[in-house]
């Protein structure tokens, strides 16, 4: 995920400059890749239930990166 878009919005007197994430290529979310330590938290949150917040926070890191729920978590 390192690509990343620069979007520029022009409003009457500001512009409002934004970088977003590029999008991600499918390779990205091949699941043969996957741990099975992902797999049972993916599990945990989407089905089976019982899941714990280190288990949202496996699913979050995997999804966003580490880094980026590293930074909103602060």
């Amino acid at each position: 995920m390192s690509d990343v878009i620069h979007k520029v919005e022009e409003q009457v007197g500001v512009s409002i400059h934004r970088e977003i994430p590029g999008k991600r290529s499918h390779e990205d979310f091949d699941v043969s890749q996957m741990s099975a330590e992902t797999r049972a938290a993916f599990c945990r949150v989407c089905r089976d239930g019982g899941a714990t917040p280190e288990d949202y926070r496996h699913v979050f890191e995997s999804i966003l990166g580490r880094t980026v729920v590293g930074e909103i978590l602060k």
